[in-house]
């Protein structure tokens, strides 16, 4: 053979070797108490890209009362996607009922000490139907784990809202480690939920966490408030990762929660569907609007192709700028030619497709330059 066929045959074997991307599936958990228009469209838009839907049937509350969910079975069954009901449970009780699904998940934040419990509770239940499992890193400490996962069919280890809060909702470097762990703990399938939501955690003067706000708000909770905003950008660099370097056992992800149009605290479905995709994100800088009015006012707004934290910053600048005002969280700063409006604190939020005004300025001059400022 002449050198030329050795190193076609080389670059040929070395090409058949080369591993693809894996292929990631996407579940996506439907965590609403009410069924609305909004959650239906939601639904109709993501099952395309969805395998399975994850869906919140019922609450157990800690007296053991039981709080089913008045979940639409036939929009779901419409999808052609398999649909497994989610028990939340603060305490164990048998709640297996007739619904029209492909398995149960039982979310229970048990105990670290408690896992051998736990492992009874679900013995029961094996065999009757698919069973999986929401599980903590936590869990890893124990060495009760790999028998509580014998009795479940997979699990769904959850890696975000599991850190301290002063450090974020996720952080992909960690939650990588302990996929990684995970996986070296059990024969079992499992699966990884990320957020596509956010938090709103408030701490009372002693530093303790008052209140965590992920769906519903409250008003008047603690001293002092933050919101914790899962870039997009950093999530869709974790699913990169598991693409490009697989973990053994990882079937996929469970994407908490699906978003809606009227979910206030969670990213839009454009954003959710390009992070799938593993469309490469960068954060987002809006894109400053201004809208002419009467007698030289001019009201200044935000708008965004992706969600993302509010810039700190918006600059204004012409002659005659004598009136002006902000609108919160924005204050005002006026120089001679130009204004500025600063963001107070880096709590708010724009979402894709939204626009926010920022505040009106009033100037005599017909120029008028209005961008994020760098500076």
């Amino acid at each position: 053979m002449t050198d030329k066929g050795w190193w076609a045959l080389t670059l040929f074997m070395l090409c058949g070797c080369a591993q693809p991307p894996k292929r990631i599936e996407h579940d996506a958990y439907i965590w609403q108490r009410r069924w609305d228009d909004s959650l239906l469209k939601a639904i109709k838009e993501a099952t395309p890209a969805v395998r399975a839907w994850r869906v919140l049937a019922a609450e157990v509350d800690a007296a053991g009362h039981v709080t089913p969910v008045a979940v639409n079975w036939e929009a779901l069954r419409g999808t052609g996607k398999p649909v497994i009901a989610v028990v939340r449970m603060q305490r164990l009780v048998n709640v297996v009922q007739n619904w029209p699904v492909n398995g149960i998940e039982i979310d229970y934040d048990c105990a670290t000490s408690q896992l051998r419990a736990y492992q009874d509770f679900l013995h029961a239940l094996s065999g009757k139907t698919p069973l999986s499992i929401t599980a903590l890193p936590s869990w890893m400490d124990s060495s009760e784990l790999p028998g509580l996962l014998d009795e479940v069919d997979e699990s769904v280890l959850q890696v975000h809202s599991v850190m301290n809060a002063k450090k974020g909702l996720f952080d992909r470097r960690t939650a990588y480690g302990w996929a990684r762990r995970w996986a070296g703990m059990s024969s079992k399938p499992f699966r990884i939920a990320l957020p596509t939501y956010w938090s709103k955690v408030s701490w009372n003067s002693e530093g303790k966490v008052e209140a965590v706000e992920s769906e519903a708000t409250r008003y008047g909770i603690g001293d002092e408030s933050h919101e914790l905003f899962v870039e997009p950008g950093e999530v869709s660099a974790f699913v990169a990762e598991l693409r490009k370097a697989p973990i053994r056992g990882l079937e996929g992800i469970a994407w908490f929660r699906l978003p809606t149009n009227e979910d206030e605290r969670a990213w839009t479905l454009q954003t959710w569907r390009a992070v799938m995709e593993g469309r490469t994100m960068t954060r987002a800088v809006p894109v400053v609007r201004v809208k002419q009015g009467a007698e030289g006012l001019r009201d200044v707004y935000l708008q965004s192709d992706r969600d993302g934290r509010l810039p700190a910053e918006i600059l204004v600048a012409s002659q005659g700028c004598e009136f002006a005002d902000a609108m919160e969280p924005y204050t005002l700063d006026r120089e001679r030619e130009r204004v500025r409006f600063r963001l107070r604190g880096d709590d708010a939020i724009l979402r894709a497709g939204q626009e926010r005004m920022v505040g009106w300025v009033r100037c005599t001059g017909k120029e008028l330059e209005a961008h994020v400022s760098v500076e």
